[in-house]
């Protein structure tokens, strides 16, 4: 029976006493510091001790709680920046995004990422075949792609706008009082129990990437086959998916941040922003 060994195992070599070469030095390090205080200086002795003691402390963290590293991130968090908005400077560092266009967003560092939307479907109420035959079928889809991807589970409220929207239109176009009548209560019905309940949606992302390494237009052209061949595979599993466009990944990209893009303004660009801005004084 053939076993998957992990690829990202650490192993640090025990030294002597059970430790390692870096616990060693942060005992060694603090430890002799406290010895130093003890024996060295002319402080009283409580206050002595009380260094000591303190110095010995940090040492164990230091060596056997990884206090290094949550020093570390608690000093990233701390100097990092955590408010910006859309015009600053230290916005475009945090994004890496150059622009958004052709479908397709491009990142620095010569990247382009694709994004296809996925609608899933209610596995819980398929026959047990009909699950091992999607099982099979994702499997397959994983196994045959060749370069990396990531999937990407978003939970967002429920609207149902769109949906009300367009039901409300069949109903006009009945002319019938009574049944516009039994609409509006029914639109109310609902948008008061999503409310209440605070019901959720899940959305479904893969994002495809892709390296500009022979040329842009190569990039876009090796991008869209990954896509396609990714949308082939999982509609193999009974999946319906959808290519975003500019507008919808500009929007998708938006909605992780405070504030509110509408899906069809082309907010590609802080004049952009600025012009319409400008337009609505």
């Amino acid at each position: 029976m053939a076993y998957e060994i992990p690829q990202n195992l650490k192993y640090q070599e025990k030294i002597a006493f059970n430790l390692t070469f870096m616990q060693m030095v942060w005992l060694g390090l603090f430890g002799g510091s406290g010895a130093i205080i003890i024996f060295k200086t002319l402080l009283i002795f409580e206050l002595k001790v009380g260094i000591a003691l303190s110095l010995v402390g940090i040492g164990v963290g230091f060596a056997f709680f990884n206090l290094f590293e949550h020093l570390k991130s608690a000093f990233e968090f701390v100097t990092s920046f955590r408010k910006a908005g859309y015009l600053d400077s230290q916005m475009e560092k945090f994004v890496e995004l150059r622009k958004v266009e052709n479908n397709t967003i491009y990142l620095d560092k010569k990247r382009l990422v694709g994004i296809i939307q996925v609608n899933p479907v209610n596995f819980s109420i398929l026959s047990p075949e009909q699950q091992e035959a999607i099982i099979g079928s994702f499997r397959d889809f994983l196994n045959s792609i060749d370069f990396p991807i990531q999937i990407v589970m978003r939970t967002v409220d429920l609207n149902l706008d769109e949906y009300l929207n367009s039901l409300r239109k069949r109903v006009l176009s009945t002319k019938k009082e009574a049944l516009l009548g039994q609409f509006n209560n029914f639109e109310e019905f609902m948008h008061e129990h999503t409310n209440n309940k605070a019901i959720k949606n899940r959305l479904f992302y893969i994002i495809i990437p892709c390296e500009i390494n022979n040329g842009e237009e190569f990039a876009l052209d090796e991008l869209s086959n990954r896509i396609e061949q990714c949308q082939a595979k999982l509609k193999k599993c009974n999946l319906l998916t959808k290519r975003l466009d500019s507008n919808e990944l500009t929007s998708l990209l938006a909605s992780f941040f405070e504030g509110f893009v509408e899906e069809g303004h082309d907010y590609f660009s802080p004049i952009t922003t600025l012009e319409k801005f400008e337009g609505e004084k």
